[in-house]
C-alpha cells in the first residue's frame, strides 16, 4: 500500500480561476488516500465540496449553489522510471450539478477512448458539453463524442419522474451509439455492496439513520466503494430527500470540519471515508447525542462472519480497537426479504440488476408506507379554490398529526411486545422525523413540485411555512 503525499495539475480545460483552497481540495479528493499497488484497475468515484471560487461563473441550478461536485476516474500504470514504480493520474470533471450517472459516464467514456487522456480529447469533450442547453425536466438528447445520450432529469433529485418519462425515440442509424441515462439513479450495485456488510440486516439501521438524517459514516477500502454506498444509501429513502450534509468521499484534507460552526455537519451528515484516522477524528468531534453509526465495508482480504439477521451489535477491528455500533433499530426487519436477499446474493443465476431492483423496490415500498400517514394528514389541510388545489402546509401541527396517527395507525411494522409498545415506538419515531431536516426537505420538495404544476394560488398557503423551513435548515 502507498500513501498520497503530493498532487499537481497536469492540465485544465477550460482554464478556470479556481481559488487556491478549491484547487487543493480538488487535487487531494481526486486520488485515493490508500492505493493498492497490486491492482492496475481504474477506480471511478465522486466527491462533493463547498467551493470558495467567486470568480467562477455558475448557471442556475436546483442543487445547493454553495457546493460543487467532482466526478473522477483514477488510473495507475506500472512505470519503473518513477520512484514508486507506478505512474498515477486522475481525470476529474467539476460541475455544479448533482447528475452522478451522467458525468460518471462522461469521464468513463473519455478514459476509454484514450488511455492516456490527451488534452485534445478533453478539449473536444468540453466543446460538446458547452454546446448543451441548460438542464430541463424530462428527456434531453445530448451529443457527446460521436454518441447520443438520452438523459432523463426528474422534477426533483429525490422525486422519480412517475409517468413523466418520455420514451426514447426509435432510431435506425446504426452508425451512432445511443445511451439512456437517468440522472437520479444511484451508483453501484447492491449485488456487490450488500456482500460487504457485516450483516445484511444492517440495511434497516442504515435506512432509519438516513431517513432521520442522523450521523452515518461509511468506512471502506477505496473511494469507489464508499461513494457508491453513500449514493445507494440516499436512494433507499426516496422520495424523501436526505436533509443533512452528504459527502460521498472525504479525505483528511477536506473542509468538513471547517464548516462545523454551521451546525449541520456534526448533527446531520452522511460521509464516506477510507482513512481510519479520519474516523477517529470524526468520533472525537461528536457528543453522546451525535455519535455516528459506522458502516464497515470489508475488503476481500477481511474474513467476514456469516450474515446474522438477529445481531444486536456489530463490530470490526480498527487499528487494534473495536468500535461497536448499536444495532437496535425501531423498525421490524422483514425476515422474508432478508432470506430472499441472502439467497439471491448466493445464486449465480440472479443478475446484479435483479438484486438491485429487489432491494430498491423493497425500501421504496417501505418509504411509501412510512409517508402514508403524513400524506393522509396533509390531505386534511388541502385548500380548494376554482383555479388550484393546494395543501395549506403552514397549518401543519405535529400534535394534530400524531393524533391522526393514533386514530388511523400506519402499515410500517415497529418493534414492541404489545400493541401499546409498538404505537409508542411509532409515535417516537415519527416525532423524530417531524423534527429532522429530512422532513423539512420533503415538505420543501412538495411545495416546489406543487408550484411547478402551475397552481396559481400557491403563494398564500405556503409562504409562511417556507420561511419556517428555510430558517430550520440554516
Amino acid at each position: 500500500m502507498s500513501t498520497l503525499v503530493s498532487v499537481e495539475v497536469e492540465y485544465m480545460f477550460p482554464s478556470t480561476q479556481f481559488s487556491q483552497a478549491d484547487l487543493q481540495t480538488i487535487c487531494f479528493s481526486s486520488f485515493p488516500e490508500r492505493v493498492n499497488s497490486d491492482t492496475i484497475e481504474d477506480s471511478a468515484f465522486y466527491f462533493k465540496f463547498r467551493h470558495s471560487s467567486p470568480e467562477v461563473p455558475c448557471g442556475p441550478t436546483e442543487d445547493d449553489p454553495c457546493y460543487w461536485y467532482g466526478y473522477c476516474l483514477f488510473r495507475q500504470q506500472r512505470d519503473t522510471s518513477v520512484k514508486r514504480n507506478y505512474r498515477q493520474k486522475s481525470l476529474v470533471l467539476i460541475s455544479q450539478h448533482d447528475f452522478v450517472p451522467l458525468f460518471a459516464h462522461l469521464v468513463k467514456t473519455i478514459s476509454t477512448l484514450d488511455f492516456s487522456v490527451s488534452p485534445t480529447l478533453i478539449e473536444s469533450a468540453c466543446s460538446n458539453i458547452a454546446a448543451w442547453a441548460g438542464p430541463e425536466v424530462g428527456l434531453q438528447e445530448l451529443p457527446f463524442l460521436g454518441s447520443l445520450l438520452d438523459v432523463h432529469i426528474p422534477p426533483h433529485p429525490s422525486f422519480p419522474l412517475q409517468g413523466r418519462v418520455t420514451a426514447s425515440p426509435s432510431r435506425t442509424d446504426i452508425r451512432i451509439e445511443y445511451k439512456e441515462i437517468h440522472t437520479s439513479e444511484p451508483l453501484g450495485s447492491w449485488a456487490r455492496l450488500a456482500q460487504l456488510l457485516t450483516s445484511i440486516s444492517e440495511l434497516y439501521i442504515i435506512f432509519e439513520r438516513v431517513l432521520l438524517s442522523e450521523p452515518l459514516v461509511v468506512l471502506a477500502d477505496d473511494p469507489r466503494t464508499c461513494s457508491e454506498f453513500v449514493s445507494a444509501a440516499i436512494d433507499l429513502i426516496r422520495p424523501i430527500p436526505f436533509g443533512g450534509d452528504c459527502r460521498p468521499y472525504l479525505t483528511m484534507q477536506s473542509d468538513f470540519f471547517l464548516n462545523g460552526h454551521e451546525g449541520i455537519p456534526f448533527r446531520h451528515y452522511l460521509i464516506g471515508i477510507t482513512n481510519p484516522f479520519f474516523l477517529k477524528r470524526v468520533l472525537s468531534q461528536g457528543k453522546d447525542s451525535t455519535i455516528p453509526h459506522v458502516v464497515y465495508l470489508a475488503g476481500p482480504e477481511v474474513k467476514r462472519k456469516p450474515h446474522n439477521f438477529y445481531s444486536s451489535n456489530t463490530e470490526r477491528e480498527l487499528s487494534n480497537n473495536f468500535i461497536t455500533n448499536d444495532m437496535k433499530g425501531s423498525l421490524t426487519k422483514d425476515l422474508v426479504f432478508l432470506r430472499k436477499l441472502e439467497h439471491y446474493l448466493k445464486d449465480s443465476e440472479t443478475t446484479p440488476q435483479e438484486i438491485g431492483r429487489f432491494v430498491r423496490r423493497h425500501f421504496a415500498l417501505l418509504s411509501a408506507l412510512f409517508l402514508a400517514p403524513l400524506n393522509r394528514y396533509l390531505a386534511t389541510l388541502t385548500t380548494v379554490s376554482p383555479n388550484s388545489k393546494m395543501i395549506d402546509i403552514a397549518n401543519f401541527s405535529e400534535d394534530d398529526f400524531l393524533a391522526s396517527l393514533s386514530k388511523y395507525g400506519c402499515q410500517v411494522q415497529f418493534k414492541g411486545k404489545t400493541s401499546f409498545h409498538r404505537y409508542r415506538a411509532a409515535e417516537t419515531f415519527y416525532r423524530k422525523f417531524c423534527r429532522s431536516p429530512s422532513f423539512f426537505r420533503w415538505l420543501q420538495m412538495k411545495i416546489r413540485l406543487q408550484m411547478a404544476d402551475g397552481d396559481s394560488g400557491c403563494g398564500s398557503p405556503t409562504s409562511g411555512f417556507m420561511e419556517k423551513i428555510e430558517n430550520r435548515l440554516q
